[in-house]
This record gives C-alpha cells, structure tokens and sequence, in this order.
C-alpha cells in the first residue's frame, strides 16, 4: 500500500518534472542547433568559395591514418549530415564521459568496482552501435538500391560522351530514394572541389564506405580510373552490372535465414517487462520495491537484464537490414 501512496503523491510529480526537464532541454537544444547549423553552413560556404579562389591543395578535412581513428572518421562522416574536423575528436570524448558517468553511477550503487567498470565499458559502446546501426540502415537502402543506380550511371554514360561526371549528375537527378541521392550529391561535391589525386580517393573511399560492398568497391575504382585518367569505362560498368544481376538471387536466399534470430532478438523486449509484472505480482505480501532494488546482488541483476535488452535490441536491428553482398 505505501509504494502505491508514494506512486500517487510522489511517483506523478517526478513523472511530470521529468516531462518539463527534458521537453525544456529538448526545445533548447532546438534552438540553439539551428543557430549553430546557419554560422556552420556560412563559414563552410566561404571556406569553399575561398579555396576554390586561391586553389589550395590542402585537404578539406584531416585524415587519420591510424586504422581505428580512420575507422570512426569514415563513420562519422557517412552518418552525419554536417561535417567537420572537430567531429571525431567529440565524439570519442562523448563517449569517454558516458562511460565514465555510466561506471561512476553504478558504482555508487552496487559498490563494485569490476562490475561498475565492465557497465562502463559496455555504455561506452551504445553511441558507436547508434551509428552503426543508422549506417547499416543507409548501406541497406543503398545496397536494394545499388543495381539499378550502376544501371541509370551505364546510361547516362553513354548518354553523355563517356564523361563519368556528367553521368553522375545526370544520375542523381532520376534517383527518387533521398537517402541515396544525398549519397550520391555529396560524391559529386567533393569530387568537384578535389583538388589532388589524395582527395579524389578520399572522397571516393567516403562513398563506398557508406555502401560498404564489394561491389561498390569495385564502382569506385571505375569511378576514379573515369574521372582521374580519362579511361573509357563502359565495359567495365556493364561487366559490373551482369555481375551483380547474376548474384543477386543467391543473396536472397542468404538473407532470409537471418529472419529467425531477429525476430528472437526483439522478443527479449517484452520477456523483459514480463518478467518484472510477474515478479511484482508474485511477491505477495513482501515488499517488491526494496526486493528489486534494496539489495545489492537483485539491483545487479536487473542492471544485466537492461544493458542485455538494449543490446539485443540493438543486435536485431542491426540484423533487420543486413548487408546486400558476398
């Protein structure tokens, strides 16, 4: 009866504080986004018009060769819509201090250094995943999408006189899915303002990471022997296109065996909040609050069960939009 009291008197508030906070934060945050993505898109527009002006060499963005640091630099670059040199190194302080707040505030609870360290190290890991899981979710799109985009760039390169620019542009403008005409438009833009071999690659590295195939691979190197060397690549886009038709079918078949262990990933969700109900209305006269969370090895328990929740969460939705590749 006490916890039904405190849920009424006490629970409600916190609730509709919590609502205030974080609508409040929310609408903030908004605010000054917008603000920030208007001074962003200046500056960034007259850094372009200068360099372009003055034919600086210099790359647009600084490029890591340590293969982790390249690794979360194509990530982020490939997620974000704005990018910036800063990104990477905010992003791994991001994380740092999440997984540092995460350690501290489960340590504070449970009083184990081990088990609050290993929640750390695990919570660090959850925006990496987001990001993973969003270009997962482009490189499926990209990847449904991909034989009838190489199909359209056939085309229009023979269309246009065997210039693989223009058949790019001229590509871009009959791709209906917006997430791959962003592709596609931000491919062109940097090969536009490539100034060097380096940066031509770099920007053609950028566009099949975000495909994240073999096949796209492939396309970037017709795409740079194309536009770097003049090269007439007409049999080799269409050698390209048989390819993936003949392939195509197999990946079908592949795909469809991922079903089960998805649909088995988002099952946890609802095991989960069943599992408390049933604890709850099965603990009788005892009290199910301090049973749950007064004692310190039953708080680490359902500590696990939520980190394990969200990462089977997180594993099934990354399964939902597997890789359209050999």
């Amino acid at each position: 009866m006490n916890n039904f009291q405190w849920l009424w008197q006490a629970g409600i508030n916190y609730v509709l504080y919590s609502i205030f906070i974080v609508s409040g934060l929310y609408i903030s945050y908004q605010i000054m986004m917008d603000s920030v993505k208007i001074k962003y898109q200046e500056v960034n527009y007259k850094y372009r018009i200068r360099r372009i002006k003055s034919g600086n060499a210099s790359p647009e963005s600084h490029t890591y060769k340590h293969p982790f640091f390249k690794h979360i630099s194509l990530l982020i670059r490939t997620t974000s819509d704005h990018r910036s040199d800063n990104d990477t190194g905010v992003f791994l302080l991001f994380t740092t201090l999440l997984g540092l707040t995460s350690f501290a505030f489960i340590f504070y609870l449970i009083k184990d250094f081990v088990i609050a360290l290993l929640f750390g190290l695990l919570l660090m890991t959850v925006p990496y995943l987001i990001l993973r899981i969003k270009l997962n979710k482009l490189r499926y799109v990209m990847s449904t999408e991909f034989l009838s985009m190489v199909q359209k760039l056939t085309q229009a390169y023979s269309v246009n006189k065997y210039d693989i620019y223009y058949a790019l542009s001229a590509m871009q403008n009959e791709i209906q899915n917006k997430s791959l005409r962003k592709v596609t438009v931000r491919l062109i833009t940097d090969l536009q303002l490539s100034r060097n071999e380096q940066e031509l690659k770099d920007s053609i590295q950028v566009f099949t990471y975000t495909t994240g195939t073999n096949w796209s691979k492939r396309l970037g190197s017709i795409i740079l022997k194309g536009y770097m060397y003049k090269e007439n690549v007409l049999h080799s886009l269409l050698v390209l296109t048989k390819q993936i038709e003949d392939t195509e079918e197999m990946l079908e078949e592949e795909q469809s065996q991922t079903v089960e262990s998805i649909y088995d990933g988002f099952l946890t969700v609802p095991l989960f909040i069943g599992s408390l109900l049933l604890g709850y209305f099965t603990s009788g006269a005892q009290d199910w609050f301090k049973l749950q969370f007064g004692e310190k090895w039953t708080l680490f328990t359902f500590c696990l069960s939520v980190v394990g929740t969200v990462f089977s969460l997180i594993i099934s939705i990354y399964l939902k939009h597997p890789k359209n590749d050999l």
